[in-house]
């Protein structure tokens, strides 16, 4: 049983977990980014992290939504919508 917060060790990094045996994810904020963008990134990136977790996509949509991801993890809000 793996519980909140516990630490796992892989080879010489150590990673914390969930409950549920999924990594803790964190994310920072981008210079500049509005608290209200880097909140509503962050949503979206847990939204579609759980979408994965809970094998909601397949096929086209989960590279979509990867690819989604990969952005969304890579550069603010306001920078995909320009």
């Amino acid at each position: 049983m793996v519980l909140a917060g516990a630490i796992e060790s892989f080879g010489s990094m150590e990673t914390k977990v969930e409950a549920d045996g999924w990594p803790v994810l964190h994310h920072e904020r981008f210079e500049g980014e509005r608290l209200s963008a880097y909140r509503r990134r962050v949503t979206e990136i847990g939204q579609i992290q759980d979408g994965f977790r809970m094998g909601r996509y397949r096929g086209d949509i989960a590279e979509q939504m990867e690819r989604r991801l990969i952005h969304l993890e890579e550069q603010p809000l306001e920078a995909l919508s320009a």
